[in-house]
């Protein structure tokens, strides 16, 4: 980047947990004098981890003003959506006709959510979807017997929460002597296949409990009469069908996209084709879109950004760590892996503090409702990481090409065409693995 002589500006555009990491993060990496704005069109930062809980009374989100935390980092607030950017100029667009310029641009403006199956009840796509599941419950008890599909839409869906969600349910119907069906529909191999046999060893015994059925190496298709078809044409039979929402590309005019929208960026998160523009978390081709990588993916930005306005410090990369606090009926189950083949699962949190998010800077920040100072104790890993010279490739090359992989068996051509992308821009090196002629199948 080269020198100028005045303070560098760096515009966050984004509201959710990738903005906010890259926003704590930028002030713990760069130098004090970098000026830094947010753009958000969000007056408050509402992290959706805890929403799964909310139907069944058993916490819920918080809400933080995004006011307050700019204040606590000392950055610029812009409560407007970011509309185009001229990364020639380096100029941001607003939706209001605002025109930012800006230095360096880190985007973080997340995608979109909808309904993966027509007539579902489709969790994640609007606030008020936990009334719904609350007038589930009732339908189901007043039916008995009756029974609810959880059907996970694709080999590249998070899973956890149609999981908790299935769990919470099953443990209301059974305390109130519901004898429902509840069946677990997923194209996974087994349970928690992300998260390796630690996972299945230990959630298998929580469904059995429960007399939840598990469904695997299953594509969800549509929804027939009677229940809820898969690609293999068997007929899943339900009277109700609950599934996570799809997350579709939101495109930023003037900027890269791959084939399905998404901005390809490589392991420092920077723009393909750009030289001062970045992208972390859900706005990405990344193929996993989940909180605790999208902070992650923030961390690698942060770093990489904090090298070209003057930081020695050599960026690190973007090496994804997959971790989750799966809620159950009784105490949550602490899930981390690594694509290089860590497989650990424990009802002892596995991370400090023990947020729902793991965020580096964003769950200490959140866990103190206080700003962090630079010096201050991040996210501390419980178990010792895998030393580099053990991982072999790049774990997120690894995992944009599992997930491809994934997707070509279960004939979602798109999605395994886009993952593939998603590894090739990480890496332009990349092999990938199958050759194009070799995926076949419906989109």
């Amino acid at each position: 980047m080269a020198t100028i002589d005045r303070p560098v500006r760096v515009l966050i555009a984004g509201g959710g947990v990738a903005a906010l990491e890259l926003l704590l993060a930028l002030r713990v990496y760069a130098s004090p004098d970098v000026e830094i704005t947010l753009l958000t069109a969000n007056a408050d930062f509402a992290p959706r981890a805890m929403t799964v809980a909310e139907p069944f009374e058993r916490g819920g989100a918080a809400r933080y003003e995004w006011s307050q935390i700019a204040d606590d980092q000392r950055a610029g607030l812009v409560l407007d959506r970011l509309d185009a950017v001229d990364a020639t100029e380096r100029i941001a667009f607003t939706h209001d006709g605002r025109r930012i310029h800006y230095d360096v641009l880190a985007l973080a403006t997340g995608a979109r959510r909808v309904e993966p199956f027509a007539g579902a009840l489709t969790f994640g796509t609007r606030a008020d979807v936990g009334r719904d599941l609350r007038a589930l419950v009732a339908d189901v008890v007043v039916r008995e017997p009756a029974s609810v599909a959880f059907a996970l839409p694709s080999p590249s869906s998070w899973p956890l929460p149609l999981y908790e969600l299935a769990l919470l349910m099953a443990g209301e119907l059974r305390e109130g002597c519901c004898a429902a069906a509840v069946r677990i529909v997923t194209p996974e191999v087994h349970a928690l296949e992300l998260f390796g046999p630690a996972a299945h060893d230990a959630i298998m015994p929580m469904l059995e409990a429960l007399d939840i059925e598990l469904i695997a190496d299953a594509q969800p298709r549509e929804l027939v009469v009677g229940g809820l078809r898969l690609a293999d044409g068997q007929v899943i039979a339900a009277d109700h069908v609950v599934t996570l929402a799809e997350v579709v590309a939101r495109p930023v005019p003037g900027l890269p996209a791959d084939r399905a929208g998404f901005i390809p960026v490589d392991l420092h998160g920077r723009v393909v084709g750009q030289t001062t523009v970045y992208a972390a978390g859900e706005v990405t081709s990344f193929p996993l879109r989940q909180g605790g990588l999208a902070t992650q993916q923030a961390d690698a930005v942060a770093q990489a950004i904090a090298t070209d306005v003057g930081s020695p410090a050599p960026p690190a990369p973007f090496e994804p760590v997959l971790r989750g606090r799966l809620l159950t009926n009784g105490a949550p189950l602490y899930l981390q892996s690594r694509p290089s083949g860590q497989s650990l699962a424990s009802t002892r949190a596995l991370w400090s503090p023990p947020g729902k998010v793991a965020g580096r800077f964003l769950a200490p920040y959140l866990a103190t409702a206080r700003p962090p100072r630079i010096g201050d104790s991040a996210l501390a890993e419980r178990v010792p990481a895998i030393p580099d010279a053990e991982r072999g490739e790049c774990d997120a090359v690894t995992l944009a090409l599992t997930l491809a992989d994934a997707e070509t068996r279960c004939g979602n051509t798109s999605r395994a065409l886009q993952a593939r992308d998603a590894a090739h821009a990480l890496d332009p090196e990349t092999d990938r693995h199958v050759a194009m002629a070799d995926v076949t199948g419906p989109a």
